[in-house]
């Protein structure tokens, strides 16, 4: 039927629903065409039949196939919706944040995820394996299915401080708060700050999501433009002196969209200015594990005076372990709790010993090694490949998950995305990384996502008939 390889990296499961995919796909297996049996299979591609039973059960859990009680297992007789819903029906792909977003998290083997935020399924899979599972549910931690505390797990508060003293930040289990991912931190955060009419900076490119939040909160923003070497000095004091602002969220290390970092001397500029002007810095550093070699943090420098430090563990370990956090001041961490009960009561005692257990095993570590070293690989060669079809790049090469690069100015960018959606291929452009809608010709890659053959081609037809 097919052979699997040995030498690869995608796990045989991963290799048994792809083939099968494909074959469908291709029309080399009809609708309604019977499976061979899971032991016939295992026998033909040399696998377990374990291996089988969980691809089977995988692939009829996207609706490819279908079981049948004591028949066995057949292609899905007719798909229930068009292709292009593989990327959602939207009104207007693509055209603002929330369409981006909900495209993002759109789950589809279909979708050439060029613009998305998060990296390929098989590489989480290998930092979550399901033996974590197991010990979870057989008892090992027997409190996993009861009430989380409102500040979150005591034992993975203590491994996130000690964490953040080896980045050389000074916290303690009590300055931290789990939340449910970066999100929930900046909402909460933002409850608390901010009030209608403030002013908040912002990052100019920045994360888009951000973005809204802050809007819903009625804020006004301002965008500071981001640099190679961080945001821009001048730009932000005149803002300062401009607007006298509440907040400034930004992200030090390996910034998305751009994938820069910021210089140590920005660093205390910037919270020179935090403390001349009164305002507050909120660091997001959410991609800070993917940055190579000694690090400097606001938090480091700054020991959680002006600085509220937010991470999280949703990018790198799966997007469905929900499990974020904010390290503060003593007093602030006592509002950010009562606004936590009021919203949602308390977090996930399961997700947080989960990541506990990933984290305890010395597991993550090895993870972030691995995906570091995937990502400059995927990054150089999705450079090279989308600067063959047109797409033009900054001379810092940046690090982490994401390119940042310009299109011509002859080519109509959303016209493209939208385009490119009608191929089942995510882009995201990069006006809705800009508080002001600036960045026009520009799109953010995702490196994991972005030596794509179909994408490549599109891209390099497309700018070259622009």
């Amino acid at each position: 039927m097919f052979e699997l390889s040995r030498n690869s990296e995608v796990p045989l499961v991963d290799q048994i629903c792809e083939r099968v995919t494909q074959l469908i796909r291709h029309g080399q297996l009809s609708p309604g065409t019977r499976l061979p049996s899971i032991r016939k299979l295992a026998r033909q591609v040399s696998a377990s039949p374990f291996t089988v039973v969980d691809a089977y059960d995988r692939l009829v859990a996207r609706g490819v196939i279908e079981s049948r009680a004591g028949r066995g297992f057949f292609v899905t007789p007719r798909r229930l919706s068009a292709p292009l819903v593989a990327i959602e029906a939207l009104h207007d792909p693509g055209s603002d944040a929330m369409a981006l977003a909900r495209l993002c998290l759109a789950n589809s083997a279909d979708i050439v995820a060029a613009g998305s935020g998060f990296l390929p399924e098989n590489w989480l899979l290998e930092t979550t394996p399901a033996a974590v599972l197991t010990r979870l549910a057989r008892g090992r931690r027997s409190h996993a299915f009861l009430p989380c505390p409102p500040q979150g797990l005591t034992e993975l508060r203590e491994q996130i401080a000690t964490r953040l003293l080896q980045h050389g930040i000074a916290a303690s289990a009590a300055n931290i708060v789990t939340t449910y991912g970066a999100s929930q931190a900046f909402d909460l955060l933002a409850r608390i700050l901010l009030s209608p009419g403030d002013t908040v900076l912002v990052e100019d490119p920045g994360y888009f999501v951000l973005f809204e939040q802050l809007r819903a909160h009625h804020v006004r923003l301002i965008g500071v433009p981001r640099d190679a070497d961080g945001p821009d000095l001048e730009a932000l004091e005149a803002a300062c002196r401009a607007h006298r602002p509440r907040a400034f969220f930004m992200q030090t290390l390996v910034h998305n969209p751009t994938g820069s970092s910021a210089e140590p001397a920005h660093c205390h500029r910037i919270l020179s200015l935090a403390e001349q002007y009164g305002f507050a810095v909120v660091e997001d550093d959410v991609y800070g594990d993917l940055y190579e070699g000694p690090a400097v943090r606001l938090a480091q420098i700054d020991g959680l005076r002006h600085v509220i430090y937010v991470g999280s563990y949703t990018k790198l370990i799966g997007p469905a372990l929900r499990v974020g956090f904010v390290a503060a001041d003593l007093t602030l961490v006592q509002r950010l709790i009562e606004r936590k009960v009021l919203s949602v009561l308390s977090g996930s005692t399961l997700l947080e010993c989960y990541v506990s257990e990933v984290l305890s095993g010395g597991r993550y570590k090895r993870h972030v090694e691995q995906v570091r070293t995937r990502l400059a690989r995927m990054r150089r060669d999705a450079r090279a490949a989308l600067e063959s079809a047109g797409v033009e790049f900054a001379a810092e090469p940046g690090e982490g998950m994401f390119l940042w690069g310009r299109v011509p100015d002859e080519a109509p960018v959303d016209e493209l995305v939208r385009r490119a959606r009608e191929r089942s291929i995510l882009l995201a452009r990069g006006s809705l990384f800009s508080p002001e809608e600036g960045c026009r010709q520009w799109l953010r890659f995702n490196v994991a996502h972005s030596t794509s053959a179909p994408l490549v081609q599109f891209l390099r037809e497309s700018l070259r008939a622009a």
